[in-house]
């Protein structure tokens, strides 16, 4: 493991948004063929949330990083994923939210790998997974009429996990929820095998009023936790995200690899 040096306060990093304002284009997380996303790349300041003086929260900004430690990791078996791993990020954002219910909002988890071609790539352009509309369907698979008959808000929050050990040549962007524009919005889908006709998402052109925050180093022990949709029309619907490249990664940085899993949290006011 290359020897750890203090990451910088802020770092200036390329990020890839949408290059106009009328059409995503397609993203595919098992066949990059079909991605045909027009991007545009832009520099911008990424700051280091551990840096701050108050930590940001789900609540405020949208995100947090929280400790989550795996006794015996098998990133591997996708049925210790099914069976172990996915409980644990539900009580984890039940925990951190006080959602009075929450469900898998699909079975089991992605893996991203910025080293293995076999894997999905890392999504290196800014995003929210899903449109307003295009999360009730799963909404629809996961929870009956009857629970959400119960509950009066439900949110969808990503549970994103390193599996490789910091230094990440390839971190995660975060936007403070506050400071996007669903104005600034524009819908692609996600085409994969299981969705043919694709599952529309949002990208965001650019917009200097954005702030963009990481956490350095972040550890397989570790958890970076973020709202990626509501209910409510009256609030941000989530955080703008995004991998981006490291400007200057340290030398021997292992290729990093993720695992992301999607909770939603039915709230009763």
């Amino acid at each position: 493991m290359p020897a750890q040096v203090q990451a910088p306060a802020k770092v200036r990093a390329v990020l890839n948004f949408a290059a106009d304002r009328t059409n995503g284009g397609i993203w595919s997380n098992g066949d990059r063929s079909r991605i045909t996303q027009a991007l545009k790349a832009h520099e911008v300041e990424i700051r280091d949330a551990r840096r701050r003086s108050t930590p940001p929260t789900l609540e405020r900004e949208g995100f947090t990083v929280q400790p989550s430690k795996i006794a015996a990791p098998a990133w591997t078996d996708e049925q210790w994923i099914a069976d172990a791993y996915a409980p644990l990020c539900l009580e984890l954002v039940r925990g951190l939210t006080g959602a009075a219910h929450v469900l898998p909002y699909y079975k089991g988890a992605l893996i991203r790998d910025t080293g293995d071609p076999r894997r999905a790539p890392a999504a290196e352009f800014v995003h929210l997974d899903n449109t307003r509309a295009s999360a009730l369907p799963f909404l629809e698979r996961a929870a009956g009429p009857e629970v959400q008959a119960q509950h009066r808000r439900v949110m969808v929050f990503n549970v994103w996990r390193p599996i490789t050990p910091p230094p990440q040549d390839v971190p995660l962007a975060l936007c403070d929820q506050r400071t996007a524009s669903e104005a600034d919005g524009v819908e692609g889908r996600t085409v994969e095998a299981n969705f043919p006709d694709g599952v529309p998402y949002v990208t965001s052109v650019y917009n200097p009023d954005q702030q963009w925050w990481y956490f350095s180093d972040v550890t397989p022990d570790e958890a970076v936790v973020f709202k990626g949709w509501d209910s409510d029309p009256t609030v941000p619907m989530g955080c703008l995200h995004g991998a981006f490249r490291q400007p200057e990664p340290p030398p021997g940085a292992t290729p990093r690899a993720s695992i992301e899993t999607r909770v939603f949290a039915f709230f009763d006011a």
